[in-house]
């Protein structure tokens, strides 16, 4: 499904529909509205930054692996797209101070999206920053091959914890989870789009 607002493009893939489903399934509903409200924070925290550094969002897709936004970046230099990228983790940490109060399940969402998001891998967001960083302070090419490497040795030590992990519980494979996420995205991802 594809919508128009103002200027911005918003596309629901299936996938999204298929996780939310997945996730409403898997634990009665339970996490379901935390998460939302941590996806909704983060984003809004992308768009105001992205805003505020006079960068325009011409879409934004919701799919099986996330949220993605797209817009004209060719004005904006490398380190206001690394704020850009921070921004919707530090919503989350905000987020997470301002619902202390509130039952546990939606501060501890706030905080597990904002730890995830800053690790040093592309795609989250902390792995984004560090390569506009790199990017705007070496070559390309070195930056490119720095975060790559970064990745790849987060997602092998977020594997091997993971696993551990998984073995200790015998039913949480969050970190395994993310470190495949990890892997999948630097196996498909186009050379030239991280930032």
């Amino acid at each position: 499904m594809t919508y128009r607002i103002h200027n911005t493009v918003l596309t629901l893939r299936f996938g999204f529909f298929a996780v939310l489903a997945m996730l409403l399934t898997l634990d009665g509903g339970v996490h379901v509205l935390p998460a939302l409200l941590a996806v909704a924070v983060h984003e809004t925290g992308h768009i105001l930054a992205a805003k505020l550094c006079g960068m325009q969002i011409k879409s934004v897709t919701l799919g099986a692996l996330g949220i993605h936004m797209a817009g004209e970046t060719a004005s904006v230099g490398d380190f206001r797209r690394a704020v850009v990228s921070l921004a919707g983790p530090f919503a989350n940490l905000l987020s997470f101070l301002l619902l202390l109060p509130l039952p546990r399940a939606y501060p501890a969402v706030q905080l597990t999206l904002f730890a995830f998001h800053v690790l040093p891998a592309v795609p989250l967001d902390g792995g984004t920053a560090l390569y506009c960083l790199l990017r705007g302070t070496f070559s390309e090419k070195t930056a490119e091959r720095t975060i790559t490497v970064s990745s790849v040795l987060l997602a092998l030590t977020l594997g091997t914890l993971g696993f551990s992990v998984l073995i200790s519980t015998g039913y949480n494979f969050t970190l395994l989870f993310l470190a495949v996420y990890i892997l999948f995205y630097l196996i498909l991802k186009q050379r030239g789009n991280m930032c």
